[in-house]
């Protein structure tokens, strides 16, 4: 069975008016196969290297990686992984071979080897118009890991999530969705979180 761990807790801070520095947050899906989701920013690429090596892994050990949605702070270190399938919006790709996969006929199933529950990716648009967010069973129970679809657990109580929205409405519904399904979310910009009873 998966385990999902998060290998660098991603971060949004204001540094003047209108400005932001930020970093996604980069969670592995450990098992069989091993999967990245979110490859943060550029600068947050040795932080990555040695969380990978604390788990006994190298990128070479990464045979899918899953991008969210394509904003810099979530993409920018998708070159660690050159042997890995990666997902980005409704492409595909592995060593500069690409193909598309239909979101709108259905979900996307990467089957585990061990013969645990398949990874599911999900289109949960609104933050952008092709975020995607991945479904794991684990023992722990069912994780979400959303990117930006929340920013962090209580963006509900600020509404930051709205301030980055592209379309709100959408953008709800597809959070409504997620609450519905799952145990556990870790979010674009924020640790891993429990799903209260309610929501």
């Amino acid at each position: 069975m998966h385990e999902v761990i998060v290998l660098v807790q991603g971060y949004v801070d204001e540094t003047s008016v209108g400005k932001y520095r930020a970093g996604g947050t980069v969670t592995l899906v450990r098992g069989e196969p091993n999967v990245i989701i979110d490859t943060g920013d550029v600068w947050q690429r040795h932080e990555i290297v040695d969380a990978l090596a604390a788990q006994g892994l190298d990128p070479s050990d990464i045979h899918f990686v899953i991008n969210t949605h394509g904003h810099a702070d979530h993409i920018g270190n998708n070159n660690l992984f050159p042997h890995a399938t990666f997902v980005l919006d409704s492409d595909l790709s592995r060593h500069g071979e690409y193909w598309t996969h239909d979101f709108v006929a259905g979900r996307l199933l990467i089957d585990a080897t061990d013969g645990s529950a398949p990874i599911t990716v999900v289109a949960t648009p609104g933050h952008t118009d092709h975020d995607l967010s991945v479904i794991v069973t684990t023992e722990l129970g069912v994780v979400a890991v959303v990117g930006d679809l929340f920013e962090y657990e209580g963006d509900e109580i600020d509404n930051a999530w709205q301030h980055w929205s592209r379309n709100a409405e959408v953008q709800r519904q597809s959070r409504v969705e997620i609450l519905a399904m799952a145990d556990f979310i870790v979010p674009g910009h924020g640790n891993m979180f429990r799903v209260k009873a309610g929501k």
